[in-house]
């Protein structure tokens, strides 16, 4: 980030893992080297990775002995040779940790160990506490789904930290130049297909402008990151309405647990009406406090035409919810509000740039309430 020498440790699998869905973190893994003194260290395939990823994947997700999760999964190897305060390792699910199987000296070269795991399951648990129990050498445990903390914090044996999702927020926000809202409705990722048909329907027999993916989430792998969170964010904050559903809708790896995903965080950056269904985990409300945040449609889709005819004539109405949305976002759902947490439960000092960015974020809130008289 600038002169000082880096504080911060921060492996990163963007070499590794192109898929989409990791792409939101490695935003996060950016906006902690925009603000802190990080030295990011990015993980490489090494020899005959591919079969040695095989193996080494199947061994710790079938096997039970704590050894076997200890196989470097087909990186080259990579020695930390000078002293951190802070490792900090950011992971979309469990499987992840075996990564770290090929960085040697992490743990006694860090002073203070932090872990961000974004995707666990509550029912996950105990088929793959043998792999959670890495965990244990970490000193800050930090989780995305508020109601997985309990699970994982009893199969570590230490206390684990619900930290949310959030969005690069300087990249999502539509203010201070806002655009033309030219996209009606916007559906990334995962979603209901009753309500995907319907606004197919919609948009073949209407004047209605309906983006969505064309390709299976599980084949997304873009090849820059960044141009595709660009993208993401450039649709995002010139559409109307955003389609929302819980963390992993649809996939059986839930069992049911509904968790507030990443595309909740986006949309509001971007200043977009919240078009879906609201999560009924209770951390939901307190990251969302303000009256109404989602849309709500049924998941049959049966409601979709008639909930958007009656929001066609509330104009107004949808532009304070669009900077309601976004105002809120700046003021809480940036990564570096996130950063800022994670160091408060480390113990550690927030960096002068972090402080910069955030008042930049609160000023841009200030200047965007001051639009409408009621936001």
């Amino acid at each position: 980030m600038g002169t000082s020498p880096p504080r911060v440790l921060m492996p990163t699998l963007r070499r590794i893992n192109s898929h989409a869905a990791w792409c939101s973190l490695y935003d996060f893994e950016d906006v902690i080297r925009a603000v802190d003194d990080v030295q990011m260290l990015e993980l490489e395939h090494g020899s005959w990775f591919s079969p040695r990823h095989r193996i080494a994947r199947s061994l710790a997700w079938h096997g039970r002995h704590p050894a076997l999760t200890g196989m470097n999964p087909g990186l080259k190897p990579v020695v930390v040779d000078r002293d951190y305060d802070v490792f900090v390792f950011v992971c979309m699910n469990v499987w992840d940790l075996l990564y770290l199987n090929a960085i040697s000296g992490w743990q006694s070269r860090c002073r203070i160990k932090v872990c961000y795991l974004a995707e666990f399951y509550s029912a996950q648990a105990s088929q793959y506490e043998h792999l959670l129990r890495k965990l244990s050498q970490f000193d800050c445990i930090l989780q995305s789904f508020a109601s997985s903390v309990p699970a994982v914090s009893r199969a570590v044996g230490k206390q684990c930290h619900y930290v949310p999702f959030a969005a690069d927020v300087q990249r999502f926000t539509p203010f201070p130049n806002a655009r033309r809202r030219v996209i009606d409705v916007l559906s990334i990722g995962g979603r209901s297909e009753p309500v995907h048909e319907s606004l197919l329907r919609l948009a073949a027999t209407r004047d209605l402008f309906y983006v969505h993916d064309t390709v299976p989430s599980a084949l997304m792998r873009p090849t820059n990151p960044k141009q595709h969170r660009d993208l993401l964010a450039n649709c995002a904050k010139r559409s109307r309405f955003f389609v929302v559903n819980e963390a992993k809708f649809g996939n059986s790896e839930n069992e049911g647990q509904s968790e507030v995903g990443a595309r909740y965080f986006e949309g509001t950056a971007a200043g977009a009406v919240l078009f879906g269904r609201t999560p009924t985990v209770p951390s939901f409300r307190e990251e969302f406090p303000w009256p109404d945040p989602v849309v709500n449609i049924k998941v049959d889709g049966t409601d979709v035409e008639a909930v958007l005819d009656g929001l066609a004539g509330k104009t107004e109405e949808v532009e304070r919810v669009s900077v309601r949305n976004a105002v809120q976002a700046l003021r809480r759902h940036d990564w570096g509000h996130r950063w800022k947490t994670i160091l408060q439960l480390a113990g550690m000092m927030p960096r002068p740039a972090l402080t910069t960015r955030l008042l930049a974020l609160e000023t841009l809130a200030v200047n965007a309430a001051s639009l409408l008289p009621i936001v």
